[in-house]
């Protein structure tokens, strides 16, 4: 089988891994994942671009009015059920922006060897299965990082001006999901100083003040400022980003080193020919090391932040990777790389997060005659009532309440995450439990690792009183 064939089936299977990731995996990454994104467009039946923009916080709406176009579409095409719905809008993305990036990393080498390799990173890289598929800004700002920077290697490697002109453009749709991403026009900028061209520094800033004023206007559209999301966020993050926790300067160097699953690239590099091999991808390099450098400096780092510049790291990672395959097969290096990737793979790729939580609305949502949730001692650390077409209402209770009257009644279920009912045994003798909703695999694994700090990840039971218990099994 030739190389282009492999990358034709690294292409492939990659693609249809990445559909049956959004069929099958609903799970929540993180609560900003929930609260500005699914729960503004799930389900379409009660969202609206009306909703959106009056509930609209510090980030620009657009991200969510795109994703809103996507779940009308699919309760256009019948799709009624919120899951449905979602899992309509993760196919939809996560094949959108699956093909962007393997078009463009397949590009950015002439060699077949390297797009075969480039094309496995994308395909298989044990990771973006599943953030390929998620409504996260950092996912689709990065899809539109990585063709900024496709355009910027034609630019460096053609020296024509169109494409920096069109990875300005590139850059400015990733800052309309997440701004942070607009950091990259720096790296955008140094290409035409590295090469002394003034027509390109003229292009730089014809087309820079032109997407600025046209996303400023964008904004003025539908937020009524220009560039008021821009301000806000700005704002925000001076006064109370430090509050979320701070970390060291060197956190993402770590994460990066940890995400080339060492020591796969430590040593081992002698002859490699580092300039001959990177020269060409100058473009990628500037843009992911001032991408790295300016969100280091930053105090509140999260893991999500690297998203948008992942894909761009696994090409820098190629050359290196096929120095190492053909430097002595069987290599121990690209055995180990590939063993671990690939245990990784299946836990990553289905294990839904927050599936614990998220079983529990969908549960609801079939029982039409369930009308109030009573959550004992905080069990459900998030409630995603947007899997839901019924609303329901919340009841916080203690202990002291839980034995109540108004908590027996047929038309209340009671939620105990694990760690929760291991203090209140006497739960099971009181009650019936009629349903178990469990965490994903990946995340029954941290739970028994280290039950103290994940315990909000364990299990939910739903019990009912004796009397009901029939209506809800």
């Amino acid at each position: 089988m030739s190389i282009s064939r492999w990358t034709r089936l690294f292409f492939w299977t990659g693609f249809l891994l990445t559909i049956f990731t959004g069929y099958f995996n609903q799970g929540i990454i993180a609560l900003d994942d929930y609260s500005e994104g699914i729960a503004r467009f799930i389900p379409a039946q009660t969202s609206s671009v009306e909703t959106i923009l009056s509930t609209t916080g510090i980030r620009m709406p657009f991200q969510a009015i795109v994703l809103l176009g996507l779940s009308k579409l699919a309760l256009w095409l019948g799709l009624t059920s919120p899951t449905h719905q979602l899992r309509f809008v993760l196919i939809i993305i996560g094949a959108v922006f699956f093909l962007i990036q393997s078009y463009c990393v397949q590009h950015f080498f002439d060699d077949s060897k390297k797009k075969a390799i480039s094309q496995f990173f994308v395909s298989f890289y044990f990771v973006l299965p599943l953030i390929f598929t998620r409504p996260l800004i950092e996912n689709m700002a990065g899809a539109f990082v990585t063709l900024s920077a496709f355009f910027a290697y034609l630019y460096w490697n053609e020296g024509r001006n169109r494409w920096v002109a069109l990875s300005m453009i590139a850059i400015s749709g990733a800052s309309l999901f997440r701004f942070q991403t607009g950091v990259c026009v720096f790296g955008l900028f140094l290409l035409p100083l590295l090469r002394k061209d003034s027509k390109g520094i003229l292009a730089f800033f014809i087309t820079g003040i032109l997407a600025f004023f046209l996303t400023g206007l964008l904004d003025l559209y539908l937020t009524g400022g220009f560039h008021r999301s821009l301000l806000r966020y700005v704002e925000y993050n001076i006064h109370f980003s430090s509050s979320y926790g701070t970390t060291p300067f060197y956190t993402y160097l770590l994460l990066f080193v940890a995400l080339s699953i060492p020591p796969t690239f430590f040593g081992g590099a002698r002859g490699f020919g580092w300039q001959q091999s990177y020269r060409t991808l100058t473009p990628v390099v500037c843009y992911f090391a001032i991408f790295l450098f300016f969100h280091s400096i930053v105090p509140h780092k999260e893991e999500r932040f690297m998203v948008p510049i992942l894909v761009l790291f696994l090409v820098l990672l190629t050359p290196l990777a096929l120095f190492h395959f053909q430097k002595n097969l069987p290599s121990w290096r690209v055995i180990y790389f590939c063993t671990v990737n690939f245990l990784l793979l299946p836990f990553a790729t289905f294990s839904a997060p927050q599936s614990n939580v998220i079983g529990v609305v969908q549960y609801l949502d079939r029982k039409q005659e369930i009308t109030t949730l009573y959550d004992l001692d905080d069990s459900m650390v998030l409630i995603p009532d947007a899997f839901s077409l019924k609303k329901f209402s919340v009841r916080h209770i203690n202990e002291t309440q839980m034995f109540s009257e108004s908590n027996r009644k047929c038309d209340g279920i009671l939620a105990a995450r694990r760690d929760v009912l291991d203090n209140h045994p006497e739960l099971k003798s009181q009650f019936d439990m009629v349903l178990e909703s469990k965490p994903g695999p990946l995340e029954q694994i941290l739970v028994r690792l280290n039950p103290r700090k994940n315990g909000r990840r364990g299990s939910i039971f739903l019990f009912g009183t004796h009397d009901c218990v029939g209506r809800f099994s």
